[in-house]
């Protein structure tokens, strides 16, 4: 396999195309058609929407949110369903690591603590990370970053870059890249707004306190916003002339997001155990909403020295680590830290390789295990996303 070719001088050219704007009709599954045409590697979503409240500015205190106002996100082809099934909170986790490891290195800040902006018409406007927080200067966009408080008639802009493809230097180049240029192959991207309401203005606000749907949470249990539309970008190529130019075709990669295997509520200890000859393991993002503080697991119950717990087969240790350790990797990796909560192991590395991916065909019992110095609250919920390799149709 090998895409030398499609990589050369000449060959093709990147465009960045629109695909349609989708109006939320509803709070349940809305089916947006891609358009057939070129080779697809990622697909951009962005929402926006004007913000009412009746009383007092909307506040953030979930952070996992506002990812959540989509529910559920999945990508899917004719020819094989399910390339990605990821709720907005998981999308939000991946594009943080993906970004990260592969393309914009410390440019995050989730921390959510954000001033500058909370009156001004745009939300995601801020100074970046490790700038000075002066509104006196002039704010760069930065639409990953949302501020603590939410003044009513602002307009909340929230983007998701959906990675159809990864690059994989083994293989030289992106694999995953879709021919939508051949009339037998569709795609279809549903989305599912995440709101109790079922028509325009959609309620937005989970309640007084987070419960980890990854809204906003306010007193006045009012926030809404009016006809929120989704705009749907394509990243694509202009196939070659020469057909004999083309990318490999054969393989997917794909996201998907479970369940761990043990539920966290109530639990010290919880488990994961990846689906056997299921493809090749890429990455792993995975989470934990703690009821007891209402925020992603803190770092004061991840103090074990197995906090972190990867194993195969017989149980031999591939990542064994605590809290301390793993902020270390992460610093190095991705040059800034994930939303609290969320974690992740990396297995292309920085040369973006094969050589460590985590093999289900091959390496049997992949079990990853979170170990937390006290139980977690009676109604904890967390999740488990796996980046995969697989050939077409498998």
């Amino acid at each position: 396999m090998s895409n030398l070719e499609f990589n050369s001088q000449n060959v093709t050219r990147l465009l960045r195309l629109a695909n349609s704007t989708s109006v939320w009709q509803s709070n349940t599954q809305t089916p947006v058609q891609i358009v057939q045409a070129g080779y697809l590697r990622d697909l951009m979503l962005v929402l926006s929407g004007a913000v009412t409240t009746v009383t007092t500015a909307l506040t953030l205190l979930d952070n996992f949110a506002p990812w959540g106002l989509l529910g559920n996100i999945q990508v899917n082809s004719n020819v094989q369903a399910g390339l990605i099934n990821v709720s907005g909170i998981g999308l939000n986790w991946i594009n943080q690591v993906v970004l990260g490891l592969e393309k914009m290195g410390n440019s995050f800040d989730t921390t959510n603590t954000a001033t500058p902006g909370t009156t001004a018409a745009v939300i995601g406007i801020d100074e970046p990370q490790g700038g000075p927080v002066a509104t006196a200067l002039n704010p760069v966009p930065s639409l990953y970053q949302v501020p603590l408080t939410v003044q009513a008639g602002a307009s909340l802009i929230l983007p998701w870059w959906i990675p159809l493809a990864q690059k994989i230097n083994t293989l030289d180049g992106y694999v995953g890249i879709w021919d939508l240029q051949d009339p037998s192959i569709q795609m279809v991207l549903n989305y599912t707004p995440n709101t109790p309401t079922t028509s325009t203005p959609f309620n937005i606000v989970e309640g007084t306190a987070s419960t980890g749907a990854g809204l906003f949470t306010q007193a006045a249990n009012t926030a809404t916003i009016a006809a929120p539309t989704l705009d749907i970008l394509r990243v694509m190529y202009d196939p070659p002339l020469d057909p004999a130019n083309d990318p490999e075709f054969g393989y997917v990669h794909s996201w998907y997001e479970e369940l761990w295997n043990t539920a966290p509520g109530g639990s010290s200890t919880i488990n994961w155990r990846a689906l056997a000859n299921s493809g090749y393991i890429t990455r792993l993002i995975f989470g934990v909403w703690n009821s007891t503080t209402s925020l992603g697991v803190a770092d004061t119950l991840c103090n074990l020295s197995n906090s972190i717990n990867l194993t195969v087969g017989n149980n031999a240790p591939v990542i064994v680590e605590n809290i301390n350790e793993y902020r270390m990797r992460s610093s190095m990796e991705l040059g800034h830290q994930i939303t609290q909560g969320a974690f992740y192991i990396d297995f292309l590395g920085q040369d973006l390789t094969l050589q460590n991916v985590l093999d289900t065909f091959v390496a049997g019992n992949i079990n990853l295990q979170m170990n937390f110095s006290s139980g977690l609250g009676a109604t904890s919920t967390g999740k488990v996303i796996r980046g995969m390799l697989q050939a077409l149709m498998q």
